[in-house]
């Protein structure tokens, strides 16, 4: 037998969660992958479904998979997750919802009750915030991860990816084993917060996802000189920051012209040295994220971009290099999922509404290799990534109620 979570001890996990974060003055929730936070909720969540009696296992990358066994278990497994990472003083629900929604509806049913299996999916580095790419364990599950790219960034404290793996106890020389086969799954389908006010203006209660914007990231690092602030004139300056500024400005402009196709363009990330208020700064690192579901708008900004690098270089005599941390597609989903989701709220009367995903997400690349869909709940006034996030419970028990019919019937199918 396997122990159903209730509405009750799903609030209860969530809570346990939220509780594994940085204890320290910083608002928010900070669980950076594999941190010690980090590895604390995701041994609590082992030992949470093992207890409830799923058969779990994590695999060299140190992602979490809880299977209940179907009547044909050597049939393709339907699935289902999320992440429970964040990024720096983030929101306690993004990611987690999709896990704990995951389990809620996989523990309603009894093992050997459906025909196929059915598996949770806890997913890890699904954040780019402490190495700088995100989606890690997906990317890796789906064989479109870069490894010698990985090699060369690292995080605040100089290590890599490989190297914080293996120091958790897990091999990073066996990463190639954490593929999956083509028939692992036969469809895949994540609960996540909308991120995002579509939803909350509309006053729907759930979103079907139709597709995901795809990022393409940018590592940009300007070198000028560092010169006296009082003592060197105008005309003779190498100012890293200012050739910085009107970069950052042009992909503003760039992604303003190409909003009409959902195209969005963020500086969120700025280095400045020496970072002082009487020097001419000489060298700036800042990271660019270009992002939409129309591949040709985003190359056109992409392309605004590097245009914008080069006149920056002759302009201002810097020197500036460009790493490329991302470049992916757009990704649709499944339209029998989605139709199927469709038809699960219009049966139940739930008010949703069929929308694109502007963030991304762990089923983009699920999608690559599995039919995939996604269900949305809202957050109030659109706001993630932040410790104001917040979405009602009665919304995750919603979607996990969706996502178990969703679940069972495409494992009777």
């Amino acid at each position: 037998m396997v122990q159903a979570l209730t509405k009750r001890s799903a609030l209860d996990l969530f809570e346990q969660i939220t509780a594994f974060r940085v204890n320290d003055s910083t608002p928010g929730i900070t669980r950076l992958a594999y941190s010690k936070e980090d590895e604390q909720a995701h041994r609590l969540m082992i030992d949470r479904m093992q207890a409830m009696g799923l058969q779990v296992r994590q695999d060299m990358m140190g992602n979490v998979f809880a299977r209940l066994p179907g009547k044909n278990p050597e049939l393709p497994a339907i699935g289902t997750g999320s992440h429970i990472d964040s990024v720096p003083q983030g929101g306690a629900f993004d990611g987690v919802i999709g896990v704990i929604a995951g389990l809620y509806a996989i523990s309603q049913f009894k093992p050997r009750q459906l025909k196929r299996s059915l598996e949770l999916v806890i997913f890890r580095a699904e954040e780019s915030s402490r190495f700088g790419f995100a989606c890690m364990a997906s990317k890796v599950m789906s064989g479109q991860a870069d490894l010698a790219k990985w090699a060369k960034n690292v995080d605040s404290e100089g290590n890599n990816i490989q190297q914080v793996l293996d120091n958790c106890g897990y091999q990073s020389a066996k990463l190639d084993q954490c593929r999956l086969p083509a028939n692992y799954f036969d469809g895949f389908i994540e609960v996540h917060i909308e991120q995002g006010k579509v939803l909350e203006h509309q006053q729907k209660r759930i979103g079907v996802v139709n597709g995901i914007a795809a990022p393409c990231r940018y590592k940009v690092d300007v070198h000028g000189h560092a010169d006296h602030s009082g003592a060197t004139p105008m005309c003779q300056r190498h100012d890293a920051l200012v050739a910085s500024a009107g970069i950052i400005t042009d992909i503003n402009s760039a992604a303003g012209y190409e909003s009409a196709y959902g195209t969005v363009g963020t500086v969120g990330r700025l280095d400045v040295t020496p970072n002082a208020i009487n020097v001419i700064p000489g060298d700036v690192t800042f990271y660019v994220d270009i992002r939409g579901v129309d591949k040709a708008s985003v190359d056109r900004v992409v392309a605004k971009f590097f245009a914008s690098v080069e006149h920056a270089k002759a302009v201002q005599d810097v020197a500036i290099n460009v790493a490329e941390l991302a470049n992916d597609m757009p990704v649709l989903m499944t339209s029998d999922i989605v139709h199927r989701l469709e038809r699960i709220c219009q049966e139940r009367g739930v008010p949703f509404t069929t929308m694109m995903s502007g963030a991304g997400h762990d089923t983009m690349y699920m999608a690559q290799d599995f039919p995939a869909g996604m269900l949305f709940i809202p957050s109030k006034d659109g706001v993630s990534h932040h410790p104001d996030e917040y979405s009602e419970f009665d919304d995750v028990i919603l979607a996990a109620e969706i996502l178990q019919q969703a679940l069972g019937e495409l494992a009777d199918g």
